[in-house]
């Protein structure tokens, strides 16, 4: 297994324990535990607890956004656009476990201007999408400017 590849197993790991447990209850020895391995191994990975919440969220984003290009392949107008939607909102069980990883992450970045930060890239890169096809809808005169 690649080094990139135990990254997002360990990921994985932490993505499943804040899920059942919420961010505040998720420890380093926890996630080890969740991979029946030592907290070594999880800190040979990432330095510390926020590196590892952040390349989890990362993956969250990565899967919402690769889900949005699969829903809005091949699709035009209105339904283009209500397929990207309905992937950011929890409708299925897996988008709900998503959405954990999401609500919590945004908890747990108050007070912490970084991890602020890196949640406004995401929220900007997905209305920046958003905007763009709302912006095509209105070319198309399918929607009101």
């Amino acid at each position: 297994m690649s080094y990139d590849d135990r990254r997002v197993e360990v990921a994985q790991a932490a993505w499943r324990v804040i899920v059942r447990e919420g961010l505040d209850r998720t420890s380093m020895r926890a996630i080890a535990q969740e991979l029946g391995s030592s907290t070594g191994v999880v800190t040979h990975y990432f330095r510390d607890k926020e590196a590892l919440t952040l390349f989890a969220l990362e993956q969250v984003f990565e899967h919402v956004l690769e889900e949005m290009e699969v829903r809005a392949k091949g699709r035009q107008g209105i339904d283009r656009l209500a397929q990207m939607l309905f992937v950011a909102l929890p409708l299925e069980d897996t988008d709900r476990a998503d959405w954990k990883v999401w609500v919590a992450f945004l908890g747990y970045s108050i007070g912490r201007e970084p991890l602020v930060q890196e949640h406004r890239k995401r929220y900007d890169l997905l209305r920046q999408m958003i905007g763009q096809e709302l912006a095509e809808l209105q070319t198309a005169k399918l929607i009101r400017a």
